[in-house]
């Protein structure tokens, strides 16, 4: 394919025009991405209001898939839990509620609340997103607001921080991959560490 102006130019006054037009075009995309930039904003503020603490929280049901194993429920306030009810049927918990009628299988049960003397049940993994999240909104900040908005090696930098951390909140929401260290993930092992028993 060839291209070809008419009235002819000389090549080096048509290679100006071709650096001028990418240039022009660089300038575009960069204001383009500014507008980018402000719904990403609104979409992270989102995230953070649904892990800010608020009362009277979430209630998430716990069960276990085509069997009662577990059963339950857990309300969270932010990046903690605060109360919840659990009924676990396994062969290595011994059971600590009674046959009765309507329960034919016997299981333990596992209760907390508020308590001002107990300490917080933080869930590491929502502690790290919501810092991530955090830290993304304050590089969208910077790129829009205090930085150089149409600096293409700058935004660039900018972008790639801002992959890096979106990325980062996914994989913790995730969990560890198969073959990947659990360690890697905030409170990927959580088995370790045993709650106070106050």
């Amino acid at each position: 394919m060839s291209t070809w102006v008419y009235p002819p130019i000389p090549a080096d006054q048509q290679r100006k025009n071709e650096d001028k037009a990418l240039q022009l075009e660089l300038q575009w995309y960069l204001n383009f991405l500014q507008d980018q930039l402000g719904s990403l904003k609104e979409g992270l503020e989102d995230c953070v209001a649904l892990l800010a603490p608020r009362e009277p929280g979430s209630t998430l049901v716990l069960s276990s898939l085509r069997s009662e194993n577990v059963k339950g429920h857990v309300t969270r306030v932010g990046t903690k839990i605060v109360k919840g009810d659990i009924h676990l049927r396994l062969v290595t918990l011994p059971p600590n509620t009674a046959r009765t009628q309507a329960n034919s299988n016997p299981s333990t049960r596992l209760t907390f609340g508020p308590c001002p003397s107990s300490p917080d049940l933080v869930l590491p993994q929502l502690f790290a997103v919501k810092s991530l999240i955090n830290d993304s909104l304050d590089i969208i900040d910077v790129s829009r607001w205090t930085g150089e908005a149409t600096d293409a090696s700058f935004i660039s930098g900018q972008l790639k921080l801002l992959h890096d951390h979106i990325n980062n909140a996914k994989v913790y929401l995730k969990g560890a991959a198969p073959g990947q260290a659990p360690d890697s993930i905030p409170g990927g092992e959580w088995w370790q560490h045993s709650v106070d028993p106050n």
